[in-house]
């Protein structure tokens, strides 16, 4: 999907009342204004988020401000345009992208080191398909932070594609990613739901779902094996514990568990190990459906709440499965439960709800998709592709 998505003036006029008495510190100053951009950027975080979005670029285009404050709103704005694009939503709200670029152009020769520049501003073009742009970001981007991993995939990428052709997994060498599932929970309903034919119609969910947005498949998930909760009840993998936990989830503490777990039946050292589970918190209790993906240094593991299963919240099991494939949760300003959005969106991000999350990858996420399948299965030593 390529176009550049320009506003209208209502979104803007709608914003502008409650940012106006942002500028007027500018309006006062000859020079560099260090504690007023302070004061400003301090006030424009205390918006609704999707409102910044709309605030930076206007105080970034204000006069008489000094290249290092305008360099800081910069930075500052960089940071929420990563987690956006015109791409996460078919009904894309409307903003105007060639200014979003224009700002981060600026940005970028300023300080061509800062991450989050570099990220939003590479980010963009490769949506885009516009790799001949990207790529000097992208290059800039990982000589500055060279372990960051959108910066190595990105750049990788862009090394390989012409302006305007779609990044694709070649469907002769499709990564086949084998997939063991496991019961943590005691839960006896989960049970009766997570049986072994489940949980093979979950590897055909993710089949289904985890993919371009435009339907191409990024990589194959397969069926390998099954351990109910009475096969590992008696297990002595720490693992166990968070089947059921009322404690808060401590992403480290599972992490550890699920590294130090030398019990076969609970986690398959050679596949992607997909946990159903019970999510518990503290208003909900039980009835909580909040399910976990981790990358876990090319180890991925998701985590599953048993109400989830079948796919019937939110596409579930795509979302977690993005975590462990390096993605993070992006937002779309003004979505609701049942807006098409991409398949990381979340209301985590404060821009709008998750949505249905029926949108496929963007280019940029695929890109990463492909860079950690590949780590992937260097790391559990998984040699299939698909035929």
């Amino acid at each position: 999907m390529q176009s550049t998505v320009h506003s209208g003036s209502e979104m803007r006029m709608k914003a502008m009342k409650s940012i106006s008495f942002l500028f007027l510190i500018f309006s006062l100053s000859q020079g560099p204004a260090g504690a007023e951009v302070t004061s400003t950027i301090a006030a424009i975080e205390q918006l609704h988020r999707a409102r910044r979005l709309i605030a930076y670029p206007e105080a970034i285009r204000q006069p008489r401000i000094a290249l290092a404050d305008r360099l800081a709103l910069t930075i500052a704005f960089s940071k929420h345009v990563k987690k956006v694009s015109p791409h996460y939503l078919r009904t894309r709200r409307a903003w105007d992208l060639d200014a979003w670029i224009s700002i981060l152009e600026r940005g970028f020769q300023a300080a061509p080191q800062d991450p989050d520049i570099a990220w939003s501003l590479a980010q963009i073009h490769i949506n885009e398909r516009r790799y001949s742009k990207a790529l000097p970001i992208a290059e800039a981007f990982k000589q500055a932070n060279p372990n960051h991993h959108h910066a190595v995939a990105w750049q990788i990428a862009c090394n390989s594609l012409c302006d305007g052709t779609p990044l694709r997994s070649n469907p002769k060498n499709i990564r086949v990613m084998p997939v063991h599932f496991c019961v943590l929970t005691k839960n006896p309903t989960a049970s009766q739901l997570a049986t072994m034919d489940q949980c093979r119609q979950e590897c055909e969910i993710l089949n289904h779902n985890f993919r371009s947005s435009d339907g191409h498949a990024l990589v194959e998930f397969s069926f390998k094996s099954f351990s109910s909760y009475a096969q590992i009840r008696n297990t002595q993998s720490d693992l166990i514990q968070y089947g059921d936990s009322v404690e808060p989830y401590d992403s480290n503490r599972v992490a550890r568990a699920f590294n130090q777990c030398k019990d076969t039946q609970v986690r398959d050292p050679n596949a992607i190990n997909f946990y159903i589970f019970d999510s518990h918190s503290d208003g909900p209790k039980f009835s909580d459906r909040t399910s976990h993906g981790k990358r876990n240094s090319n180890r991925p593991y998701l985590m599953l709440d048993w109400q989830r299963l079948g796919n019937n919240d939110q596409n579930a099991e795509a979302h977690e499965m993005g975590h462990c494939f390096g993605l993070g949760h992006v937002g779309v300003p003004g979505a609701s439960k049942n807006s098409p959005t991409n398949i990381m969106t979340s209301a985590g991000e404060q821009f709008g709800s998750g949505g249905a999350r029926t949108h496929g990858f963007t280019e940029a996420q695929i890109a990463l998709i492909l860079y950690h399948a590949k780590r992937t299965s260097r790391r559990l030593g998984i040699t299939t592709q698909s035929n």
